[in-house]
């Protein structure tokens, strides 16, 4: 196969275009056999070779009678076939088969209703990988394989795109280029077809973060976030997210593991959705706008959206609104499947029927081609993409759908694992700060306020340490009671611990001494591994103290103590249970 690219010689080239292609009586440019390709500037200069020549020759049947069959612009990078429809009964034309052994300029036929665009593709990959071309949410059908017309080596491909069909761009002449090839880094590109040749740029290389067999992730346990979120990732309130995306369901799970199988949605062949788009035809355009009245109806995440007609009309799917009540909508992200953004005054309309009237220029967000983040071992977040904030940690780094930089405090974990002599043993752990002087707990952490029978949270005098676990046990010893007494909190703010049950037995008295605890609870596992987790944000080290006991009736076992420092990488412990004799 030759490539004959502007600098190739003249009658070398011309021969061999005329040997791969049949030009008919009627002005028909049919494939013939061969596999050279051409620049478009061949196609001119071998039909005005053809209609010099006064003879007919070989199966080409145009000679020195036939009207004038073409033209050529800006140094080949223009051709026009010229329509003699009326005069002649001859339309010059080329087919979609001709047109994929071309490259390098635009071809126009019809009268400009039908219109061919070149397509460069300049970068760099590590390996040769495919290219996708995504053109009105459709992947078209590639003929190029891992790369083509690759005139120099900084191209990666040069082809022919159909941008105009029956006298109508289609989508706005707009097309995607997208590498997503698994173990390397993800890249697209957008560009908007023109006369002459478009420029699209792809640069890919092998990827750190992503070297596990692609079945492997595909078998994860992860559950897809989608949607409008609010999420606390710095402790400083909640803020807009796209997600709440978490490693859970992925084995042992790390933010690795996140990222990989995010990857796996978007992956080359891929037939998994992102919120609802084939994961093949993701190209990120994702679109953030203010809804007004009028409104109604109920949306539905992932739904289909549709607006404005001709010029103005586009699709796209529902990626999140601030609420699915269509008649309080304030907020709508959507990601751009086709046509145009929706201009303001324009009515979105929902598959579900529920509608929204755009205020003002809707805001394109800066997104990643992996969608979740740029990632290096810590986030650093795409505009608004949300995660579970117990997996976010000192390092990583975020953008809310407001614009604000986020950047999480140091959560760590704070985990055990026990081998027990039996399946059926309940292993019970106490875990609490040390007493700064004492080798026991420190148990006069805070004076509380006082608190009914029934009351669902404990005050406390004091300002909750930062380092308090968002999730724990919160123990007081009670006016007249010689053993404090421990309620589970599921969460705390400024000097207020909100229980998961209530108040029971006794009031708690103003003044009572309380505590709080990381764990003061049974280990889980149905083997005899028992485990228990909890986490933190750490601010600086702490000494931690503790006990693990079984003492059921059925056998004693010895007491495994606990401690240890909890440090930016948290605190784990570990033991085995032995029985007493």
């Amino acid at each position: 196969m030759a490539i004959y690219d502007t600098d190739a010689d003249s009658s070398t080239a011309i021969t061999a275009w005329l040997a791969q292609f049949k030009v008919a009586a009627t002005g028909a440019i049919t494939f013939v056999s061969g596999t050279h390709t051409f620049h478009v500037k061949w196609i001119n200069r071998s039909l005005q070779k053809i209609h010099w020549d006064f003879l007919i020759s070989g199966d080409d049947e145009a000679n020195l009678s036939f009207p004038n069959p073409s033209k050529e612009e800006a140094l080949g990078k223009i051709v026009t076939l010229n329509d003699h429809t009326t005069n002649y009964s001859v339309n010059y034309t080329v087919t979609d088969t001709v047109m994929q052994y071309h490259f390098g300029g635009s071809v126009s036929q019809n009268n400009g209703d039908d219109i061919y665009y070149g397509l460069i593709v300049l970068g760099s990959n590590s390996t040769p990988l495919p290219l996708k071309i995504l053109r009105n949410n459709v992947e078209l059908t590639s003929h190029w394989g891992n790369g083509k017309n690759q005139t120099d080596s900084n191209t990666l491909l040069r082809v022919m795109v159909k941008g105009r069909s029956a006298g109508a761009d289609i989508d706005n002449l707009l097309v995607h280029v997208k590498a997503s090839t698994w173990l390397e880094t993800y890249a697209i590109w957008g560009t908007t077809l023109a006369l002459g040749e478009s420029v699209a740029s792809i640069t890919t290389a092998d990827d750190p973060q992503n070297t596990t067999a692609l079945l492997t992730v595909q078998g994860y346990g992860i559950t897809k976030s989608e949607g409008y979120k609010l999420v606390d990732l710095d402790g400083n309130g909640n803020k807009p997210y796209l997600g709440e995306w978490s490693y859970a369901g992925a084995g042992a799970g790390t933010k690795k593991s996140l990222y990989e199988f995010v990857k796996a949605i978007l992956v080359d062949g891929t037939t998994d959705t992102l919120y609802g788009v084939d994961g093949d035809l993701w190209t990120g355009r994702v679109y953030d706008c203010v809804i007004t009245t009028t409104r109604s109806g109920t949306w539905v995440q992932n739904e289909t959206l549709s607006w404005g007609t001709g010029a103005t009309a586009g699709t796209g799917h529902l990626m999140g609104v601030d609420t699915l009540t269509g008649t309080s909508t304030t907020r709508l992200v959507f990601h751009l499947d086709t046509g145009v953004f929706p201009a303001a005054a324009l009515v979105v309309t929902g598959a579900g029927l529920a509608t929204g009237t755009i205020s003002g220029t809707p805001v394109l967000l800066s997104t990643k081609p992996e969608h979740l983040a740029q990632f290096t071992g810590n986030w650093i977040g795409a505009y608004g993409i949300g995660f579970l904030a117990a997996e976010v940690g000192l390092g990583d780094s975020f953008i809310d759908l407001d614009g604000n930089i986020v950047t999480p405090p140091n959560n760590v974990a704070i985990s055990g694992t026990v081998e027990a002599l039996n399946l059926s043993d309940d292993l019970h752990v106490f875990l609490a700060p040390k007493d700064a002087v004492l080798t026991a707990p420190d148990m006069t952490v805070y004076t509380c306020v006082g608190e009914i029978i029934g009351a669902g949270v404990i005050r406390v005098n004091e300002a909750i340490a930062a380092d308090t676990p968002q999730t724990g046990w919160f123990g007081v010893l009670k006016t007249g009671d010689t053993t404090y007494k421990f309620y589970e909190y599921s969460s705390w703010a400024t000097s207020t611990f909100t229980l998961v049950s209530t108040i029971a037995g006794t009031a708690i008295t103003a003044s009572d001494p309380g505590m709080h605890a990381i764990f003061y609870d049974s280990m889980t596992g149905a083997g005899t591994t028992k485990t228990l987790t909890n986490s933190l944000i750490h601010s600086s080290d702490f000494a931690v103290i503790g006990w693990i006991r079984h003492g059921d009736a059925s056998g004693v076992d010895k007491i495994v103590p606990i401690s240890g420092t909890v440090t930016s990488a948290g605190f784990s412990f570990s033991g085995t249970m032995e029985a007493e004799v």
